[in-house]
């Protein structure tokens, strides 16, 4: 584990400034651009959105609560599924005259997270310990089994993927692994600090650990205050430390014994002063933006490449598609992949569109939306 002090010794590593005081508010259209609106189209209601990911013009939503990855056009429009039902998976193809279900592969765990590896989606299956391969109309390819439970796994690149196991010694000592086109056995990386295994992660975290920006995937992880960087799929290295200005959780915290995840997080909420955790973080050219936590609060921090200078904020005002609709950090539970940032909009637009001034560019999809239908999901991207 590469500690905060140590970081910042290497002057290769960028230091990322963040007051997690500030209650600065963030306007949309200052830092956002290519905006965009669809409503999902589905026979089948989306219970609970886990993972969004964009490839091939093609919108993947991983639906925790179904246990299912639906597969839309650039447009909305449901193209196919794969579903577990039980201990079977069902595999749905939509057309004009509606879906079909077919039972193709016995299964009994969940689907925990994916990928999509030009024509084929890699699905991690948490509690059975495996990487299961479909192609794009759902049908099972293959599997590859792991040694160990794994909780995310990162975009593809260089016929790599990365995948992060948590910080429990049982996972051989390593809370990273490398596997080469899904089914080689794992390399291990980033070896586990034994005073902080089961302290660096929060067991019920599903997903936002990695992105891919150009020819690197980054990392991060909760309660570590680096960002990594693996380029072409080599070694991760440190490439971003985040300096919360005298509010890091210092190492001394993690020298002391812990029963458990759950103590270990009552002892830590016990003490108000301290920031932590680069979540939910995407990239761009210019900017890096990522959630940090601060006396159980959210704060979104945008960090500018060219100027060196970040800034944090406490809430966001819309001035693209509610106009004038300001709203906390903890409900602006966004989404990123592939140059895009995906914020689902659930029946809380019904409220808005009759109290805020909608934006004419996206009117009439708003009005025709109804209350039970699926989320409408507004897509941006970080301006460059």
């Amino acid at each position: 584990m590469q500690s905060h002090r140590q970081s910042e010794q290497n002057s290769s590593i960028t230091k990322i400034p963040v007051d997690v005081t500030s209650d600065a508010e963030l306007k949309l259209s200052d830092f956002f651009e290519n905006f965009r609106m669809i409503r999902l189209e589905a026979d089948i209601a989306i219970g609970s959105i886990n993972r969004i990911r964009y490839e091939n013009n093609h919108i993947y939503v991983l639906d925790e609560r179904r246990n299912t990855i639906f597969i839309f056009s650039d447009s909305g429009k449901l193209l196919s599924y794969i579903r577990k039902a039980g201990r079977m998976v069902r595999v749905g193809n939509c057309g004009p005259d509606g879906c079909e279900l077919e039972e193709r592969y016995r299964e009994s765990n969940v689907f925990w997270d994916f990928v999509v590896n030009n024509d084929t989606i890699i699905v991690l299956d948490w509690g059975g310990r495996r990487l299961l391969k479909y192609n794009h109309s759902g049908e099972f390819l293959s599997e590859h089994r792991l040694r160990y439970h794994v909780r995310a796994i990162s975009p593809t690149i260089n016929q790599y993927n990365f995948l992060f196991a948590g910080n429990e010694i049982t996972t051989n000592f390593h809370r990273l692994h490398r596997v080469r086109n899904g089914n080689q056995p794992g390399t291990p990386c980033l070896p586990i600090d034994e005073r902080k295994a089961e302290y660096l992660h929060i067991r019920w975290d599903r997903g936002h650990h990695f992105f891919l920006h150009q020819n690197a995937v980054y990392f991060s992880e909760a309660f570590n205050d680096t960002i990594y960087k693996s380029v072409n799929g080599e070694k991760m290295k440190p490439a971003f430390v985040v300096d919360y200005k005298g509010k890091n959780v210092p190492e001394s915290f993690f020298d002391q014994n812990f029963a458990n995840v759950m103590e270990f997080l009552q002892e830590f909420h016990k003490i108000d002063s301290y920031a932590h955790s680069v979540y939910s973080f995407v990239m761009s050219d210019r900017f890096l933006m990522f959630v940090s936590f601060f006396q159980r609060n959210r704060k979104l921090t945008l960090f500018d490449q060219k100027g060196k200078i970040s800034q944090t904020f406490s809430t966001v005002k819309d001035d693209v598609f509610f106009n004038g609709l300001v709203t906390s950090i903890a409900d602006f539970a966004y989404y990123a992949d592939n140059r895009y940032i995906f914020l689902p909009l659930d029946d809380r637009f019904v409220e808005w569109r009759d109290r805020y001034h909608v934006s004419e560019q996206f009117r009439a999809i708003i009005d025709e939306a109804e209350r039970n239908d699926n989320p409408l999901l507004l897509i941006f991207s970080l301006k460059n």
